[in-house]
């Protein structure tokens, strides 16, 4: 499933939340790794690719939301 349709189901993506994407191969070896917030990922090429992982790190201290995403590779 693409990474936006998952984050599509889960209302709060467009919020100050910020992102860590992992781009991987299909043996899970790390290709690129991309900080953004919610709102450049659900715009970027990224959130067309098949999601692998998803999570949340927690709030922070400074009252941000941290998440990872790990998606597979576009080759």
């Amino acid at each position: 499933m693409k990474a936006k349709d998952v984050l599509a189901l889960w209302g709060g993506w467009d919020s100050p939340d910020l992102f860590t994407v992992y781009e991987t191969s299909a043996t899970g070896k790390l290709i690129a790794r991309h900080d953004m917030t919610g709102v450049e990922f659900m715009e970027s090429p990224l959130a067309q690719r098949h999601m692998k992982r998803f999570g949340s790190q927690g709030k922070g201290v400074d009252g941000v939301w941290r998440h990872y995403v790990q998606i597979a590779a576009d080759v």
